[in-house]
């Protein structure tokens, strides 16, 4: 951003929506509410883990040494009586959980041993040490039929988090529209702090030029020397309004950067601003503005009365997990199951384990598993606990809809007194500079006293400063219908867009 390249300036460019862009970036609540985001999107993912493929494996090698009993006819084939066996196991598999809301289960078991008896388990001589290899494969899927049957249920700690990670984003909308709102508040105040000095300024020149005039007219006898006195006393006052000016543009400025999220040096550097108030004529004002046109767009576009309906539809979703989880558990499992045997002790015996006709097994199956827990304190807790969330939300939701509503009948009403007390305020400020003239001219030529020319001069700073005010109140009033209307800021699908005319005209509706 531009507003980046100029900190290492002598002076920080002062456009608004340049100093905008900037905050978006620098201001800490707009980066912490980006973290809100992230975070959300984190839980979402821990939920999303719930369906994910999970392998699991075991490897066990075992070797057993067992000494015969004297009875045991064994010990004359066994050298030293002791009967030493190898055994190998290996396991594999993996499983998931179904969105459908089933578990499914696939798994391969492999199985090796052998043992230095010389006779196998049909009493055959053999070799020593001579393998047996046993493998199965097993494939198992397990549907419920009460506490979490079906998708809606499934999938709800999901749904739920996809719904608080569209909440975190309209809430980090908001959040930056607020900021955006008192970034712009804080403009408007610091170009009314320098206007405000300016007129100080131009009001002390007038008063030295006054004193001046004066000068000439006490040494042509024209004027008294007490009337010097008297001038005097109005510039030192006009001087001390001129210091106090300064001081309150400084800490105007000042605010202005800790709004935007700059540092002490930085807000310092900020230089005067670049962009004046909105006209009447360029704000797209009308007097037949309907309140009713503002708090439609509010409905639909306030991000955070759509982060409020989206925490209500999460909560929903959540009460009816809680109310399944009230139910029994009843799962009903069926599995099947292939396996063959082997023997020998080569990678051919080993492989030929899953295939061999000799030994082969399959087996299909069912079970319904069935659990209750008696008084389910647990489950009734979390369904009252979600009930009352949810009764919560539908409040907050209601509430802020109400306060939308207020607020935005205030803020037509503060646009309407606003352009009104505008409208005025020129007009005096006109009368103002013509009485204060023709007062000056009077005075050169004698026909009017020292204190009436002081008093029209300060009568026309005063309507100066109310008109200045007046410009603030207007523009302050339409950056307040924009923040509360949520028109201020526009999402994209990356970061947001500021456009300058969210500060210099009021919202489109469709009637306006």
């Amino acid at each position: 951003m531009c507003v980046h390249q100029a900190y290492g300036q002598s002076k920080v460019r002062c456009d608004l929506v340049e100093i905008a862009y900037g905050a978006l970036a620098k201001n800490p609540n707009i980066v912490r509410s980006a973290f809100a985001v992230g975070s959300a999107e984190s839980d979402w993912r821990i939920q999303r883990s719930v369906f994910d493929f999970n392998s699991f494996s075991e490897l066990m090698i075992r070797n057993d040494q067992y000494n015969l009993l004297g009875a045991d006819p064994r010990t004359s084939y066994i050298e030293n009586s002791v009967l030493k066996t190898n055994t190998l196991n290996l396991s594999a598999g993996v499983r998931r959980k179904l969105r459908t809301g089933q578990t499914t289960e696939f798994s391969m078991n492999y199985g090796f041993t052998n043992n230095n008896f010389p006779f196998n388990t049909f009493n055959q001589p053999v070799a020593t040490y001579l393998g047996n290899s046993a493998s199965t494969l097993n494939f198992s899927l397990s549907q419920p039929l009460l506490r979490g049957k079906g998708r809606q249920i499934a999938t709800a700690l999901e749904r739920t988090y996809g719904l608080y990670v569209a909440n975190a984003k309209n809430n980090n909308e908001f959040a930056n529209s607020y900021e955006l709102w008192q970034i712009g508040t804080a403009y408007w105040n610091y170009f009314t702090a320098y206007k405000t000095l300016d007129i100080y300024q131009q009001n002390e020149s007038r008063v030295r030029n006054v004193l001046a005039v004066t000068q000439e007219l006490v040494k042509a006898d024209k004027k008294p020397a007490g009337d010097l006195i008297q001038i005097k006393a109005d510039l030192a006052s006009q001087e001390r309004l001129t210091i106090q000016a300064e001081q309150d543009l400084y800490t105007a400025r000042v605010y202005l950067g800790k709004a935007v999220g700059l540092s002490s040096e930085e807000s310092v550097l900020l230089d005067s601003p670049e962009n004046d108030f909105p006209t009447i004529a360029e704000s797209d004002y009308k007097r037949d503005l309907d309140r009713g046109d503002f708090i439609r767009v509010a409905r639909e576009k306030r991000a955070d009365l759509n982060a409020a309906k989206l925490g209500r539809e999460a909560s929903k979703v959540q009460y009816q997990l809680a109310e399944n989880n009230t139910k029994p558990q009843l799962d009903l499992t069926g599995f099947f199951s292939y396996g063959s045997v082997s023997t020998g002790n080569g990678m051919g015996d080993v492989l030929s384990s899953f295939s061999n006709n000799y030994g082969q097994s399959m087996g299909t199956g069912a079970k319904l598993t069935f659990t209750f827990p008696v008084n389910n304190n647990w489950a009734k807790g979390n369904l009252a606990k979600s009930q009352f969330a949810l009764n919560d939300q539908t409040v907050v939701m209601n509430n802020l809809q109400r306060s939308i509503e207020l607020d935005i009948s205030n803020d037509v009403n503060y646009l309407h007194a606003s352009v009104s007390t505008l409208e005025k305020a020129e007009e005096v400020l006109k009368y103002n500079k013509e009485v204060f003239s023709d007062e000056q001219i009077k005075f050169k030529s004698g026909l009017t006293t020292l204190l009436s020319l002081i008093l029209f001069q300060e009568r026309l700073t005063t309507a100066q400063l109310r008109y200045i005010q007046a410009y603030r109140q207007f523009a302050g009033a339409i950056i307040n219908l924009r923040h509360d209307t949520g028109t201020l800021i526009r999402p994209e699908n990356i970061g947001f867009t500021i456009d300058k005319k969210a500060f210099y005209t009021i919202p489109v509706t469709t009637t306006n």
